[in-house]
C-alpha cells in the first residue's frame, strides 16, 4: 500500500521571521529571546529610515559639486603645449616595461585669448615626451598649470559615492550596536543557563 502521508510543510518565511523576532507565540522563546528580536526590527528600521536621509545627502553633494564644475569650467582653460626637448626614457623594470607612463617635460604654450608665450614644466605620457609633440594642458584663470575641471557626470558619481559610504557607515554602526547587544544578551542567557543547571543537576555538575 502506497503511503500518502507527507512531511509537515516547512513554516512560511513571514512565519519565520516573526518567530525569529520573537513576534510569534512560542513556549520556548526566552524573554531575551524576544528582546534580541526587538534589537533586530529596530536596527533593520533604522538602517531602512536611514535611506532617504542619505539620498538627501548624495543630492546636496551632486548640487554643490556640480555648482563647483561650473565654476571651474568657466575659469579654466584648455591650450596646447609644444615639448621643447625630449625627455630621458623612464626606468624600466626586468621585464622592459616602463614603471611609469608619464614623463616630466619642458614645453611652451601661449596663455589664453592671445597671450604671451609661457615656457614651463609639464606632465605628458611617456609616448607624447619627444621634442615636437603638442598636448592639451588646462590654466587657470591666472595662467597657471592646474587639473581638467570636473564635469557633471563626475559630480553625480561622487554625489552616488557619498551617499553610498554614508548609508554604509549607518549600517555598520548599527550592526555594531546589535552584536554588541546580542553578545550582552548571550552573556546574560548563557550565566542563566548555567544558573538553572546548577540548580537541577546540583553543584557537582557545573564543575
Amino acid at each position: 500500500m502506497r503511503n500518502t502521508v507527507r512531511g509537515a510543510r516547512p513554516p512560511h518565511l513571514c512565519r519565520r521571521v516573526l518567530r525569529r523576532l520573537g513576534a510569534v507565540g512560542n513556549p520556548l522563546v526566552r524573554r531575551s529571546d524576544r528582546l534580541e528580536g526587538l534589537i533586530l526590527a529596530t536596527t533593520v528600521l533604522l538602517a531602512l529610515l536611514a535611506l532617504p536621509l542619505v539620498v538627501a545627502l548624495g543630492r546636496a553633494d551632486v548640487a554643490m559639486e556640480e555648482s563647483a564644475a561650473d565654476a571651474q569650467t568657466g575659469s579654466r582653460h584648455q591650450v596646447t603645449a609644444t615639448v621643447l626637448k625630449t625627455a630621458p626614457q623612464p626606468a624600466s623594470v626586468g621585464d622592459g616595461a616602463p614603471i611609469t607612463q608619464h614623463s616630466r617635460v619642458t614645453a611652451r604654450w601661449r596663455l589664453p585669448h592671445g597671450g604671451a608665450p609661457h615656457t614651463g614644466v609639464v606632465t605628458v605620457p611617456a609616448g607624447d615626451a619627444a621634442a615636437g609633440s603638442r598636448t592639451p594642458i588646462w590654466l587657470d584663470h591666472r595662467g597657471r598649470q592646474t587639473t581638467a575641471p570636473l564635469t557633471r557626470a563626475d559630480a553625480v558619481t561622487n554625489g552616488v559615492l557619498v551617499g553610498a559610504f554614508a548609508w554604509l557607515c549607518a549600517i555598520g554602526l548599527l550592526a555594531g550596536a546589535y552584536w554588541v547587544a546580542r553578545g550582552v544578551l548571550d552573556r546574560r542567557r548563557a550565566a542563566r543557563w548555567a544558573a538553572e543547571w546548577q540548580q537541577f543537576a546540583g553543584p557537582e555538575a557545573v564543575r
